[in-house]
């Protein structure tokens, strides 16, 4: 169905451009430079048709989301209706999507209602349409973020019927195809997903928003990575990260330089990750996030161990493990457990290490956590029984629960 899905919303994309061609020039562009050229000319039109309803509705939409953030919503949605109450709700949950996913679900969900009560008269009814996809569509990625892929997978459906009536604006397009993308992430078919994310890119390209091209850059850097390709996901990020304005959306610039200081960790490019992460200002962007900046002081450690400090990177470690058990994320304990582990290796201390393969085997086994983690760690346990556990070792370990998380179908072997 999802592979489907991509053939559909491709197959649309190259329709919109052809429906659009007569608003520009009865002969069709001789080159492709042209004909991008065109399309941008063309939603240009597309998009001056009612450029009255947008400047009102700006205004009000500003006033949506002053009242949408400091009032609780029921008493905000009471002062708006309409459009702007829409609009405003849309913008209100993207801005959620970092700091709180239920919120962004319920902002969302409201949003979608407003949307599909809005009255025939307000506007034209491709006008509506437009509308009521978007809210679909930001719905279904609510849905898909709070790890409801059934219900995201419905949300996009409906979205895709309503886009179908609507004007034939390529930014909705490129926006639903977008994030039609991260549902098929979320559903591993990381082939599919970034072979979308390959259209939308070139869509906003042809539509000369950077910003939105980087975005999908971006995204496309993180899927290239979760299918197999680090170094090739590393080099998109930073493409896209050099596009994204920073201005216009601070929190994805953070998340996408959290992510590449991952990849670059990842690949063995430590030095570069540490002058990053120095000039970042991360560390200031991130406060109030305890979460967040417990998983930048893990990346942190990761580049101390890499650059040969195992006792800085001691210190980094034991302070992420005690971190996530506060937080009651065991999981994710266990894995800056087995990092512990590793440098705590690298500088002969094996006994501590043989106790912490014990306590986590045990603590596993109670949470009951899925077979292929107990084999992982049950394997470990033993390795340090015999005194065979080495550095790399505990980090294949430590590698593949990480792993498992993204792809549970993984089996240890």
């Amino acid at each position: 169905m999802d592979r489907e899905a991509v053939r559909r919303l491709l197959r649309r994309c190259r329709e919109e451009a052809e429906r659009l061609r007569p608003l520009v020039a009865p002969d069709p562009p001789a080159a492709e430079g042209e004909y991008d050229e065109a399309i941008t000319r063309a939603y240009a039109r597309v998009r001056s048709r009612r450029p009255e309803i947008r400047g009102v509705s700006r205004r009000l939409v500003e006033r949506g989301l002053e009242l949408l953030r400091s009032r609780p919503l029921d008493e905000a949605a009471a002062e708006l209706r309409g459009t702007p109450l829409v609009e405003a709700l849309l913008q209100r949950s993207f801005e959620e999507r970092y700091r709180d996913p239920g919120a962004m679900l319920e902002l969302a969900l409201f949003a979608r209602l407003g949307a599909d009560h809005l009255k025939p008269g307000e506007h034209e009814p491709e006008v509506i349409a437009d509308l009521q996809a978007r809210a679909w569509a930001e719905l279904g990625n609510a849905h898909r973020v709070n790890g409801d892929l059934g219900a995201a997978a419905h949300a996009f459906t409906v979205a895709e019927e309503r886009l179908a009536r609507g004007t034939g604006n390529l930014l909705l397009l490129a926006r639903l195809a977008e994030l039609r993308a991260s549902l098929l992430s979320s559903r591993r078919l990381f082939s599919d997903a970034c072979g979308l994310l390959e259209s939308v890119h070139r869509i906003y390209e042809s539509l000369g928003d950077r910003h939105l091209a980087g975005r999908a850059l971006v995204k496309l850097g993180i899927y290239t990575d979760y299918y197999g390709e680090p170094a090739e996901g590393m080099r998109l990020l930073k493409r896209g990260l050099a596009d994204l304005d920073r201005e216009r959306d601070p929190a994805l610039v953070v998340s996408a330089t959290e992510n590449l200081l991952e990849l670059m960790v990842r690949c063995g490019e430590y030095g570069r990750a540490r002058r990053v992460l120095l000039e970042s200002g991360l560390r200031r962007a991130l406060e109030g996030q305890p979460l967040n900046l417990l998983k930048l002081r893990w990346v942190e450690g990761h580049i101390l161990a890499g650059l040969g400090r195992p006792a800085r990177a001691e210190v980094a470690f034991e302070e992420v493990r005690a971190g996530f058990q506060e937080h009651g994320l065991t999981y994710r304990a266990a894995i800056a457990g087995l990092d512990l582990a590793a440098v705590w290796l690298e500088q002969g201390k094996a006994e501590p290490v043989e106790e912490l393969a014990k306590e986590m085997l045990a603590t596993f086994r109670g949470l009951g956590i899925q077979r292929e983690a107990l084999r992982a760690l049950d394997y470990l346990n033993r390795a340090c029984g015999s005194r065979q556990a080495t550095p790399g070792l505990v980090r294949r370990v430590g590698r593949f629960l990480r792993d498992l998380e993204r792809e549970p179908q993984l089996r240890f072997a």
